[in-house]
């Protein structure tokens, strides 16, 4: 589905270049729940936002679904980005002034889906996301773990091709983060290819990769491993590792971004 060769991204600034994205190879195949882990400022968001087209790349490949990103202009890869791709923030971007239900629907009024056909999607997924009883409430009387369920319900409202997650735990309090964690499992095993950014190594145990970065670079790549009685809880200790170069160029004052 996704491939970077040899990606690179970095920014300028008082004269100290920040390499967010170092000369990355990386493939992500379709129905992989992907979870990147890393310290704070080493590439994580950059990397999000280039898989989800919100940022262009310096130098490198990217194919996305065959299609040639890096040669993309900035309006062909909104296109990509409203055909295919679903986002989850941590803060949930919900509209306060909408209801739940309107909210949802607000995608497929980009998409120019018919009234009719509206309802029917949003009907669908609100209970999908178990929140149908709260259709009709504002985003500011619910918890947050509801608020970020009806952020999901958003996200995956148009049956994107690649659902990406910025700390989508990152507001909540255990229970809600075990819930939400739980949800976006459900999606993937239904068939949704997930990238999620987190601080939390504990949430990795959903997935079915991880990949730590670290000054822009891939430094471990591995499986999530089920356990024998299949209970939800699974080895962060990979079928596979592979530890990769991290060390940065030499020459230029490198932070990491």
């Amino acid at each position: 589905m996704i491939k970077f060769n040899q990606v690179s991204r970095s920014f300028i600034g008082d004269e100290v270049e920040t390499v967010a994205i170092d000369e990355m190879n990386l493939t992500i195949n379709e129905g992989e729940f992907l979870s990147i882990l890393g310290p704070s400022g080493c590439g994580k968001s950059t990397l999000l936002n280039v898989l989800g087209m919100l940022d262009s790349i310096d130098t490198g490949e990217f194919s996305f679904l065959e299609n040639p990103v890096d040669k993309y202009s900035e309006q062909q890869r909104a296109r990509l980005r409203k055909q295919h791709i679903g986002f989850i923030f941590q803060n949930f971007n919900l509209i306060d002034e909408l209801t739940v239900e309107q909210n949802i629907e607000l995608p497929l009024y980009y998409h120019k889906v018919a009234k009719t056909e509206r309802k029917r999607l949003v009907d669908a997924v609100l209970k999908r996301v178990d929140i149908s009883h709260r259709r009709k409430h504002l985003p500011a009387k619910l918890s947050g773990g509801q608020q970020q369920r009806v952020a999901i319900a958003r996200a995956i409202v148009t049956n994107p091709d690649l659902i990406l997650a910025d700390e989508p735990t990152g507001n909540l309090d255990s229970k809600n983060s075990t819930q939400v964690m739980a949800l976006l499992q459900q999606l993937n095993q239904e068939g949704a290819t997930i990238v999620m950014v987190t601080h939390a190594p504990e949430h990795i145990i959903y997935g079915t990769r991880v990949i730590e970065l670290l000054d822009g670079k891939v430094i471990t790549d591995h499986l999530v491993k089920e356990k024998p009685n299949s209970q939800i809880e699974k080895e962060a200790v990979g079928v596979y590792s592979k530890e990769i170069d991290s060390t940065a160029d030499q020459g230029v004052e490198v932070t990491c971004g």
